[in-house]
């Protein structure tokens, strides 16, 4: 990306400020070894102005501020910014600093002779009262080479002339001066991704990162992930040198898919620098979520038989942004996607291993075949689907004993017809119910369908004579219901009849055992 910055306002920020132009911060105190010895500094430490004040001498020689090992060219290595002598050997005179800029705190040490300093501060460049004062005394008799350690500070940010002058007429002299120092870090302020935001592929991070009071270094934009698997160390995203922003603007672009961030909780941090090395971080935590991240639909599987009050099971989650998930259906040979349940075009609420959805419609649908899906959508846009074939079948199969009717009389062998038939067939069975025993027996069973046809011989040999009741039970391969062990649609059919241990002739009438009968008994 390329910042957006505007150099005007950050210069406007300034001038608001200061009412000049900026100079840039002194971070390291001046302490004048960079000049030769004898030097006159007037304007040569960039953002102020010495002078002498008195010229005890009436202007001849005029009078400076020079470069001097100290004390009065000793071999020292620490070399001071000195008064010159006055006229005669004695110094009336005193020091003046006065800064281009606004300052609120300015420091420097004072000596280096024994006495009282008194230490002036104006909030103009000329005239008027002082706005503050102080007493510095250095103790001791005449030339120490002591410096004492002085501060200069003003809330109102309201300095702009410092006069030192000593109360011995001494030679004044200041070292190690630090004035314009950026002594407050940068501002940082990250207006959006806001706390806890889910964000995924490429995302701008917006706001300030500013330092109006001194000369800015750079910031960078770095990311740590909390959860899951939480890392120890940051990895950086971007840096920008020089560049800082101080009206709210993008400021880094983080592509998440890019870098391969897995979904979950990371931190973002935001670090900014001075050219004093004072820093400021701010952090704020997001969600990353690209992928939406678990959608299984247990049952029914694809190309299931489905009927009843069907349900959909499974799992619809995304841990970091799950928004919503649907589940709708449509005829497979075209047409248009509707909910499985009108009342619920989509659910808000995630599930895991439990039901999705109802399939209220299926009832009154026409028998056919299907397509289902169940989707998932995460806050951010994430989504994924499955889809499945199913084949709806409420239609119960056909079960039909023919033969025998109910209520006839039946004895031996007997022979039972009918029928036993479905689009979607699985098997039929036959049993006969005992009241006697209260069991239901086994006849028969066959995995093909019958139709007006023979089912089986029910041989009723060896049973007491009485009722019994014949029934047929016919299945299909439809799933029924909700869950994973749902069964079919099963149809029964049923017949009462009678069992005899005689003879039964065609008018029905019974006469009994004739076993014991020839044909010459009367």
């Amino acid at each position: 990306m390329c910042r957006k910055h505007s150099l005007g306002i950050a210069v406007a920020m300034v001038l608001a400020l200061t009412g000049s132009p900026e100079v840039e911060a002194q971070c390291v105190d001046e302490d004048f070894e960079s000049f030769a010895v004898g030097t006159i500094v007037e304007t040569e430490v960039d953002g102020l102005t010495f002078s002498v004040v008195g010229q005890s001498c009436g202007g001849s020689p005029t009078l400076y501020l020079r470069i001097a090992d100290d004390f009065y060219g000793d071999s020292f290595t620490n070399r001071v910014l000195l008064i010159d002598a006055g006229c005669p050997d004695f110094s009336p005179d005193y020091l003046r600093m006065i800064f281009y800029n606004r300052q609120a705190d300015v420091r420097f040490t004072l000596g280096p002779w024994a006495g009282t300093y008194q230490v002036n501060t104006y909030s103009t460049v000329s005239g008027g009262a002082p706005v503050a004062s102080q007493s510095v005394t250095i103790p001791g008799t005449g030339f120490v080479d002591v410096h004492f350690p002085v501060q200069v500070a003003r809330a109102e940010r309201d300095i702009r002339r410092i006069e030192i002058e000593a109360n011995a007429d001494g030679f004044e002299a200041i070292d190690d001066l630090r004035f314009g120092a950026d002594n407050t870090p940068p501002v940082i302020q990250i207006d959006s991704p806001a706390p806890l935001e889910c964000i995924s592929g490429e995302i701008d991070i917006n706001g300030i990162v500013c330092d109006g009071d001194g000369a800015y270094d750079r910031d960078r934009l770095e990311y740590m992930r909390m959860w899951p698997d939480p890392q120890t160390a940051w990895t950086l995203v971007r840096e920008f040198v020089g560049q800082e922003v101080c009206d709210p603007s993008p400021l880094y672009d983080w592509d998440t898919a890019e870098q391969g961030v897995i979904d979950g909780i990371y931190a973002l941090r935001v670090t900014a620098l001075n050219a004093c090395g004072l820093a400021t971080t701010e952090q704020v935590t997001v969600r990353v979520d690209n992928v939406f991240d678990q959608l299984e639909l247990r049952s029914p599987a694809a190309g299931d038989i489905v009927g009843g009050a069907v349900c959909f099971d499974g799992t619809a989650l995304d841990m970091a942004c799950f928004d919503h998930y649907e589940v709708a259906y449509k005829p497979i040979a075209g047409g248009t996607w509707y909910p499985v349940d009108y009342a619920h075009s989509t659910y808000t609420s995630a599930v895991t291993d439990d039901i999705l959805a109802w399939w209220t419609d299926a009832q009154g649908l026409a028998d056919g075949d299907y397509l289902v899906v169940v989707a998932g959508s995460s806050a951010t846009g994430a989504t994924t689907n499955e889809q499945i074939a199913v084949t709806l079948d409420d239609t119960p199969p056909t079960a039909q004993i023919e033969t025998p009717i109910s209520g006839e009389v039946i004895s031996g062998v007997v022979t039972i017809t009918g029928t036993a038939n479905d689009v979607n067939f699985y098997d039929w069975s036959l049993c006969f119910y005992d009241p006697s025993t209260q069991i239901w027996s086994y006849i028969d069973d066959d995995s093909g369908e019958v139709t007006n046809g023979f089912l089986a011989e029910w041989d009723t040999t060896g049973l007491d004579p009485g009722s019994y009741t014949l029934r047929l039970r016919v299945r299909d391969r439809a799933k029924v219901g909700c869950g994973i062990d749902v069964g079919p649609h099963v149809t029964e059919d049923y017949r009462a009849v009678t069992v005899s241990s005689g003879m039964i002739f065609s008018d029905g009438f019974e006469i009994g055992d004739t076993s014991g009968w020839s044909a010459a008994t009367p």
